[in-house]
């Protein structure tokens, strides 16, 4: 009874700490989107000044390594992702999609192609989940079929990163979310996302949204 007891204790301390450890990269991974959707607005700022000043003007934890980690390395390789993205997204260019659905598209392509620890269909399901909280309605389906893309043409290649052209012209019957006008705050980022390590279907449409009225 009294082995039975500690092996439940050992579980139970096990589950918390999983748990735990969640809930922390949820809150990290949400902030790196923050990072990305604030970075927009300041585009010809150096990625390190737009950091500093996200980390002054609120609650973020600069010592987390995620974070950090992320953030520089997406902006390290932007230009990869965003030709990634110009292959897989139908023939339209990143900056044409709204700021959201391009900040959580650089942030699940950079994990399913750089992350190494990040398996994919965790990545493509994290994607989904932030794009559910922030995004369009209908951009759930355009992120899970474009990152679901990358992935199989990242396996197809044996896991490495394929030649990259530049970004195809723009097709002109493509549906695509509209780029917003007009400047905003970043998004509020409360923890809600549920990580899960259950793969995103990848029959979804690819079909970018346009912006809900």
């Amino acid at each position: 009874m009294a082995e039975n007891q500690k092996n439940y204790h050992a579980a139970d301390r096990a589950k918390k700490s999983a748990e735990a450890a969640r809930e922390q990269r949820r809150a990290a991974r949400e902030a790196v989107l923050a990072l990305l959707f604030e970075t927009e607005y300041h585009g010809d700022e150096a990625p390190e000044a737009i950091f500093t000043r996200a980390a002054e003007a609120r609650d973020m934890d600069t010592k987390d390594r995620y974070i950090r980690k992320e953030y520089f390395g997406i902006m390290e390789h932007l230009t990869e992702i965003d030709a990634l993205l110009s292959r897989h997204a139908r023939g339209w260019r990143t900056d044409r999609l709204s700021r959201v659905s391009r900040a959580v598209l650089r942030l699940g392509t950079y994990e399913v192609v750089f992350a190494e620890k990040i398996p994919a269909p965790i990545a493509i399901n994290e994607a989904v989940e932030l794009a559910k909280k922030y995004d369009d309605p209908k951009a759930r389906a355009f992120i899970n079929g474009v990152l679901n893309a990358i992935k199989k043409e990242l396996e197809e290649n044996g896991g490495v990163l394929p030649v990259l052209e530049t970004a195809p012209a723009e097709t002109e019957t493509a549906e695509i979310p509209a780029e917003d006008t007009d400047a905003e705050p970043a998004p509020e980022i409360e923890v809600t996302v549920e990580e899960s390590t259950k793969e995103t279907d990848s029959t979804e449409s690819a079909e970018a949204p346009a912006d809900a009225e």
